[in-house]
């Protein structure tokens, strides 16, 4: 059963399972220019960053109306996260100490090309110049995060709701998420009568952890590479509205996201040549931490036959996200 949620994992976080050789880019030496390391592995992972910071606030609610005490739902889906044209590159004209020695200026992020051959230099602080490749990215244009979900009515129009990728592992590999969230209906306090639609306030927490292994630097070997593990975490505040008609349900939703990312590398970074050096990276070994504070608007569709549903939705922001699903209710 583990394998089978790791192959379902992978089949959406595919670009999350690609090892890429990040460690070169610490092949410096000084305070100055380890800022100029980070400052390229931020550039270089950033899109991928903003895109789970995004994906963990999606994906919760399908209508507005909360199941009676006792009714509930079970659903899989998928927040999916189209990462933008122009993130698909960065340059390093604005970098001090950096340069492009030989090819393309444009470098790929983790989400663009995986064909780049381009050659980056960077002055270390006792002024000689670290030279690298410049990594490649997976060619994919989209991010994405899978979930089992459920939800359990409770009392006045109450909904308890948690979501789950449950954690696996295989060949150094780990993903696991959980959330947890709660749903009110409004609406019950202005009309004494049934409502012509509802009017929902929600609020919900999820923490997604991931750990990859990494490839040997190819400039300055070490003694074990390690991994790369990240910390997505963050609070969803929604308003919902929406109508229930026979066979169809439409909603649209009003909220704020936030979301803060923390990644890390963990392995033994001393250089084999000579292990009383180690790459430049910082003592915590924390190479990117940043938040995600903004407002956000959607809306979708759920389509109802019997026990079952199916769903889809949009929420506007700088990346498209669209969110799909499909499961059974009974209310």
């Amino acid at each position: 059963m583990k394998r089978l949620y790791l192959y379902i994992g992978l089949l959406f976080l595919s670009p999350l399972s690609y090892a890429q050789d990040v460690l070169s880019l610490f092949s410096t030496e000084g305070e100055n220019a380890q800022k100029s390391s980070l400052e390229l592995f931020n550039r270089y992972t950033d899109p991928l960053v903003e895109s789970y910071k995004w994906a963990i606030g999606m994906g919760w609610n399908h209508t507005a109306r909360p199941h009676r005490p006792i009714g509930f739902d079970l659903s899989f889906g998928s927040a999916i996260v189209f990462i933008p044209s122009s993130e698909f590159h960065y340059t390093v004209d604005d970098i001090q100490n950096v340069r492009i020695i030989k090819g393309n200026e444009k470098i790929p992020t983790f989400f663009g090309t995986n064909t780049t051959e381009s050659v980056i230099g960077v002055k270390n602080d006792d002024g000689t110049e670290a030279i690298m490749p410049a990594t490649k990215g997976v060619d994919i244009p989209i991010a994405a995060l899978p979930y089992l979900k459920f939800g359990l009515g409770i009392y006045k129009n109450t909904e308890i709701m948690g979501r789950v990728f449950p954690k696996v592992e295989y060949n150094g590999i780990i993903l696991q998420m959980w959330g947890a969230g709660l749903k009110h209906n409004l609406i019950q306090w202005f009309f004494k009568e049934k409502s012509p639609f509802d009017l929902s306030i929600f609020g919900g927490y999820t923490q997604t952890e991931g750990n990859y292994p990494l490839e040997q630097s190819s400039v300055s070997p070490v003694n074990d590479p390690g991994n790369l593990t990240f910390l997505t975490r963050g609070g969803d505040f929604e308003l919902i509205m929406s109508k229930t008609l026979p066979l169809l349900t439409i909603y649209v939703n009003s909220g704020f996201i936030y979301s803060k990312n923390t990644t890390k590398l963990n392995g033994d970074y001393r250089l084999l040549q000579d292990e009383t050096k180690t790459l430049n990276l910082p003592e915590d070994r924390i190479v990117e931490e940043s938040e995600l504070r903004s407002w956000k608007f959607g809306g979708g569709v759920m389509l109802k036959f019997g026990l079952v549903f199916l769903n889809g939705d949009y929420t506007f922001s700088n990346y498209h996200q669209i969110n799909v699903g499909m499961g059974l209710t009974l209310k």
